[in-house]
């Protein structure tokens, strides 16, 4: 007959309740506004993860063990988030991503919707407006008809471009058009009448992020 050694039993129950109770201990339970609070009332939890030079890592769960962000806390009792910071949505995609100063969103913040794809940017600090270039706005440049009808002006002024070309250039806040770049145009003389066409043409209206016009990128296919 197998013979059964209570003491062993007993010390293998201490050293798993021992296990769970320091892995519980190691989190930090979060409400809805990420703030601590008691276990009963948290919508999500904390738990630390290593050190990043002299901050300290942490990542945040949802309830169901899946990640919602990860980043880097200047203080090790997670509360003061610093440096660079990632969110998630439920199914694993990027929701949004920038940093964090001592405490409090800074700069820009890349924003994007749960199938992936860009949504517009968050400034958290006014002082970076001045000089900012968005590559995308809450209203985006408007060319008066569109985008085709800037390339039917180009056309007209200096003919047909190549099957590949490429634009690249900013909408100021005033709607003229600022460092412009040409793609796949191999001819300099028709290059440098392209580049003139569009940088002299101020029918551009600005875009507009939170009712400020601003400076916005744009990439336009030029056929």
């Amino acid at each position: 007959m197998l013979s059964v050694n209570p003491v062993r039993i007993f010390a293998s129950l201490v050293l798993c309740i021992s296990i769970s109770a320091a892995a519980s201990a190691q989190r930090t339970w979060l409400d809805n506004a990420l703030e601590p609070c008691s276990q009963s009332k948290a919508a999500f939890y904390l738990e630390g993860n290593g050190m990043e030079g002299a901050h300290h890592k942490a990542k945040i769960f949802n309830l169901d063990g899946t990640v919602k962000g990860e980043g880097t806390f200047n203080d090790s009792e997670y509360r003061i988030p610093d440096g660079s910071f990632t969110y998630y949505w439920p199914n694993g995609k990027v929701e949004s991503s920038g940093k964090f100063l001592n405490g409090k969103k800074d700069g820009v913040w890349k924003r994007y919707d749960k199938w992936g794809s860009e949504l517009a940017e968050k400034v958290y600090d006014i002082s970076h407006l001045a000089n900012l270039v968005y590559t995308m706005a809450q209203t985006m440049p408007e060319y008066p008809g569109g985008e085709k009808a800037m390339v039917r002006y180009i056309k007209d002024e200096v003919g047909k471009a190549p099957k590949n070309a490429l634009a690249t250039f900013v909408v100021e806040k005033d709607g003229h058009i600022g460092d412009v770049e040409i793609v796949g145009v191999e001819d300099p003389s028709m290059k440098e009448k392209i580049t003139n066409s569009i940088a002299s043409d101020p029918r551009w209206k600005a875009g507009v992020q939170d009712g400020q016009p601003v400076r916005v990128k744009m990439r336009v296919p030029l056929n």
